[in-house]
């Protein structure tokens, strides 16, 4: 379906508290979730749910293919016009012969057998940045992990 933006003027610790509150339940043992650059972002004026929703879908994905005590990390920075998002986790990570369709609709790769999911999570969270103008990327490594990266363009043309 089609996604009308909404944009509205809040502040990110906001939005990050509620995403935190609303991932809380799924932490395994041990795992431990933080944020950090908070503190420098500017009022944002952007589609607020969607925001929400790249945060809640990344999240919710480095906690479930991430074990019992493992740390992920949020980092968040305003920079030339952009805010960048950077997700990581400590996780199984995807393997480097299947990165390529990692956006495809139903995609999951061949080491995600035994965890719960649809393979719709990041061709989502790609939908919502592509609407929001912005640009999505990650590294993983096999048994290493894997960061996630998001910009948005606060001011998009």
């Amino acid at each position: 379906g089609k996604l009308r933006l909404n944009p509205s003027r809040f502040e990110l610790p906001e939005v990050w508290t509620e995403v935190e509150e609303g991932v809380q339940g799924m932490l395994k043992k041990g795992q431990t979730l933080s944020i950090s650059g908070l503190e420098g972002i500017p009022a944002l004026h952007t589609d607020r749910r969607i925001l929400q929703n790249i945060f809640y879908n990344l999240l919710s994905n480095a906690i479930k293919y991430s074990g019992a005590g493992q740390p992920i990390e949020c980092r968040v920075l305003c920079s030339n016009g952009d805010l960048k998002i950077a997700i990581e986790d400590h996780g199984i990570g995807i393997p480097k012969s299947e990165q390529q369709h990692l956006f495809t609709r139903f995609f999951r790769a061949h080491n995600v057998e035994n965890i719960q999911g649809t393979g719709l999570g990041l061709n989502i969270v790609k939908g919502y940045v592509d609407l929001l103008e912005g640009s999505i990327s990650f590294e993983s490594t096999p048994d290493e992990g894997s960061t996630f990266r998001v910009n948005i363009p606060l001011n998009p043309h």
